[in-house]
């Protein structure tokens, strides 16, 4: 099954079957039959996980569509793409932080659905995906399960993209399994007071 949008690569349900909480890459070019789509699904909030240079680089329809509520709601960090292995656990670690929590808080407490998006929606949608699975309780590897799914439906996007930037590589900027596993073993969530969502082991 591919995208939910035709204008997307990555738009997919996070609960099959239903159209609470829809995990997305950005919807740059959302068409008004796609729009009509999301609204007759009541999905009516969207939440643009990028940084500000991010959206003015590519602007999100949504935020000047009246019918929608369009919430700005950068995630820490999130913008940095990783070059290393060890980097891309370690920085969905770093995303973890009060404004994560409020990230949570409000796609949770949405009266309607909500569309969550950021560039690709592997990394940044992918904490926030991952986190909103373990407060409904879902099992652990139903959260890797759905991680991994960005593999696949990004795989050409993913290709395109390292080939114009030689100093990536591709099998790091491709999610995988023990990445989310190594997020899920060290994450605390709701963060602790000093804003840090690592664990800290005892002295």
């Amino acid at each position: 099954m591919g995208s939910l949008l035709q204008s997307t690569f990555n738009t997919r349900q996070l609960i099959p079957g239903n159209f609470r909480y829809l995990r997305s890459d950005v919807p740059d070019k959302i068409t008004e039959a796609e729009k009509q789509f999301l609204l007759q699904n009541n999905v009516k909030l969207a939440i643009d996980l990028r940084s500000d240079r991010e959206r003015k680089s590519r602007p999100c329809p949504l935020a000047e569509d009246s019918r929608f509520a369009y919430r700005s709601m950068p995630v820490t960090t999130g913008d940095i793409v990783p070059r290393r292995f060890e980097d891309v656990p370690a920085g969905y670690l770093a995303m973890v932080d009060a404004q994560m929590e409020r990230i949570i808080r409000v796609v949770e407490s949405a009266p309607c659905g909500v569309l969550y998006f950021c560039n690709a929606g592997k990394d940044r949608t992918g904490v926030v995906s991952a986190l909103l699975l373990r407060n409904m309780g879902a099992p652990r590897e139903t959260i890797i399960a759905d991680y991994v799914r960005s593999a696949e439906f990004l795989s050409d996007m993913l290709r395109d993209f390292v080939s114009t930037r030689p100093e990536l590589r591709l099998e790091v900027v491709t999610p995988r399994a023990w990445s989310m596993e190594f997020f899920l073993d060290r994450v605390v969530f709701p963060p602790e007071p000093d804003g840090n969502g690592v664990t800290h082991d005892a002295e």
